[in-house]
């Protein structure tokens, strides 16, 4: 451990637990009592001032080996060296764990060089030729995404690049593209697709694809088809809007597949019921809609619109919908939350786990309680859970994957929040640097 300065490793960790336990007395007094103005604020942390020689010991100890010992001498932490190698971030998001437990990830943002990976145990590799990846909520399917197209596979393993159950070359999507929606710039028209993806999801056993991008949401499908679904043709024409391009593109499919939700800042939320062709659109609670997220169960969806760093979310119970429910208005609908701008969420079986924009991770349950909170340190980017529940995935903008057990039942004394979970594995994955285990 000749890596180890052990003076700052025992800095690190006294001021980690000092600030950790005054931040958590500061939120429950808050949370309990109300946030006064004499409420006391902690001292802040001043871990940042030995940021830069953190890191040294951090890429010292990955050279040679001993994460293990790292991670017990020098409990990981984001924002005190994160502010410090600001050029060096990136986001990260977890796309989806795979049948055999491993996990594949994007890292890189638009107009970013990105790079897809394949997490196995302790072990982290490229996935070479692929730039992006999106993945069905089981993880049973993968789309992989290159200059050339999309191709989808199924059973894809750490061990198994899968068997291929479709695929779409740019060339041919552009071009039915450009035969229905020939009179507007689209994503017809640019030179990279792949480049300005932001979701890439199969569903129906892997023949069909909703694929989000800013330069419009689209539904690929068996045989090779193309339909533009947001922005609308017809809105299009309407006010004649020459291209699709579209701002805090969102999207998602539900379970089932029978449903699919979507939005970009300047229209309703919406819904389409894939078996009627349907679409319906839902008022946002707060000023743009931002986020969309479906239940494990199929019962319901989740809609999030932000206001700068906060936001409101409300679910949709689908069965109304199915009853023909009209088009919604904001107050029918149960809030859920009315303070986070969410990027991304993980559903299970009790709620949602959502992530803000403060870097915050908050268990929801169907009645919009919050259960607990984790404060993981950056803006959430991404996030994906394991099909039993146990692991949690979540990517910041602060170039960080963090896996954390859910079903630990404690929490660390340097963790910040009230939830009963660990964090177990963490990697840096920052721009021109070798991947740390941390």
């Amino acid at each position: 451990m000749a890596w180890l300065n052990k003076e700052i490793a025992e800095r690190w960790r006294i001021e980690g637990k000092r600030y950790a336990s005054e931040i958590n007395k500061y939120v429950q007094i808050g949370m309990e009592q109300g946030w006064s103005e004499n409420l006391e604020t902690p001292k802040e942390d001043q871990r940042s001032s030995f940021a830069t020689k953190i890191v040294e010991m951090i890429r010292a100890a990955n050279r040679a080996g001993e994460t293990k010992i790292l991670r017990e001498e020098i409990p990981p932490s984001s924002w005190p060296i994160t502010s410090k190698f600001e050029d060096q971030l990136q986001p990260v998001k977890p796309v989806a764990f795979l049948k055999d437990g491993s996990l594949l990830v994007h890292v890189g943002g638009l107009g970013l060089r990105s790079t897809v990976y394949m997490v196995n145990g302790e072990n982290l590799d490229i996935v070479p030729g692929v730039s992006h990846a999106g993945g069905s909520r089981d993880g049973a399917y993968v789309a992989l995404v290159n200059e050339q197209g999309i191709q989808v596979v199924s059973n894809m393993t750490a061990d198994s690049e899968g068997e291929e159950v479709t695929a779409y070359s740019w060339q041919d999507v552009q071009r039915k593209l450009k035969e229905s929606i020939s009179d507007f710039k689209s994503l017809a028209d640019e030179e990279h697709p792949e480049s300005v993806i932001e979701e890439v999801i199969p569903f129906n056993e892997g023949r069909s694809l909703l694929l989000v991008s800013r330069y419009g949401i689209y539904l690929l499908g068996v045989g090779g088809e193309a339909e533009l679904l947001h922005p609308a043709l017809s809105e299009l024409k309407e006010f004649e809007i020459e291209d699709t391009i579209i701002d805090m593109v969102h999207g998602d499919v539900s379970p089932d597949g029978r449903w699919l939700a979507y939005g970009s800042q300047s229209r309703e939320h919406l819904l389409k019921d894939m078996r009627s062709g349907e679409v319906f659109a839902f008022e946002p609670t707060s000023s743009y809609p931002h986020f969309a997220r479906f239940s494990k169960d199929n019962g319901e969806v989740w809609y999030n619109a932000c206001h700068f760093y906060n936001g409101s979310t409300f679910k949709v119970p689908l069965k109304k919908v199915e009853e023909g429910f009209p088009d919604g208005i904001a107050e029918e609908w149960p809030e859920m939350n009315e303070e986070m701008r969410v990027y991304a969420a993980a559903a299970l079986k009790e709620g949602h786990i959502l992530g803000d924009a403060y870097g915050y991770l908050k268990l929801i349950d169907g009645e919009g309680h919050e259960i607990w909170r984790y404060f993981v340190g950056s803006t959430i980017f991404g996030m994906t859970v394991s099909a039993d529940e146990k692991i949690l995935a979540v990517g910041t903008y602060g170039g960080m994957l963090h896996l954390l057990r859910l079903d630990s039942g404690e929490k660390s004394e340097y963790s910040i929040g009230t939830a009963p979970i660990l964090e177990t594995d963490r990697w840096l994955l920052w721009k021109n640097q070798e991947p740390l285990r941390w």
